[in-house]
Formats: structure tokens, C-alpha cells, sequence
């Protein structure tokens, strides 16, 4: 029975972290799109540059 407590806490504490996680993500592609820029996967396309990050591999992009 006490692993079972062991389990629940270790749950609880994974699907915290990946709480926390999401929300940097909203509130980057808010702020990206603010700036009026778009969050693209891994790299910016051409002609647009890095204005900044909507999440960890999001970088925030705008034309140039």
C-alpha cells in the first residue's frame, strides 16, 4: 500500500512540471503575437528573422 502513495506523489509531481511547461508555451505565442509575429517549429522560414521565443523549440518569427 505505500508504494501506492509513492505513486500517486510521483504522478502529481510529473503532471505539475508539464503544467508549468505549457503555460511558458501560451503565454510566449501571446506575447509573440502581440509583436505581431508567428511561432514556427525548430527555425524561422526565409525572409523572416527571430524576434524571439514562443516556447522551447518555437522561436517567434516576423517578415522582414
Amino acid at each position: 500500500m505505500k508504494i501506492l502513495y509513492l505513486l500517486f506523489a510521483l504522478f502529481f509531481l510529473v503532471a505539475q512540471s508539464s503544467a508549468q511547461d505549457s503555460d511558458r508555451g501560451i503565454i510566449g505565442t501571446a506575447a509573440c503575437l502581440i509583436r505581431k509575429g508567428r511561432c514556427h517549429f525548430f527555425r524561422c522560414p526565409r525572409r523572416s528573422r527571430r524576434i524571439g521565443r514562443c516556447a522551447r523549440f518555437f522561436p517567434c518569427c516576423r517578415r522582414r
